[in-house]
């Protein structure tokens, strides 16, 4: 039920156009399995709002005062550090991933990107 709010809460209130994109390695074919797969690269549209960092979370070493923050709702997938934020056509790499809340099911998940 929460999730859910914070889905519509958030698809209400969105900004731009931000997607989450995973890219993973294709099996080899096997025929030549000492040949690596290509790269294959999965696109998630978010529901996501963004703003400058909060102060609360600015450590001065991995999140600065000009980082901007990402709140978005729960993906089909869970997010990972590996994964790209593209905000607008612009592709970020995320400096921190947390889920809200920190523990149990998330509702929405929060990214930090250099600003």
């Amino acid at each position: 039920m929460h999730q859910e709010f914070a889905s519509e809460m958030l698809g209400e209130f969105k900004q731009g156009v931000v997607m989450l994109t995973r890219t993973v390695t294709a099996p080899p074919d096997p025929s030549t399995p000492w040949i690596p797969g290509e790269p294959v690269t999965t696109v998630y549209p978010l529901d996501a709002v963004m703003r400058r960092v909060s102060q609360k979370y600015v450590d001065g070493t991995l999140t600065v005062a000009t980082d901007n923050q990402i709140t978005f709702a729960v993906p089909s997938i869970v997010p990972a550090m590996t994964d790209r934020l593209v905000i607008d056509g612009v592709e970020l790499v995320m400096k921190d991933l947390r889920p809200i809340p920190p523990a149990g099911t998330p509702v929405a998940y929060i990214a930090f990107v250099a600003g």
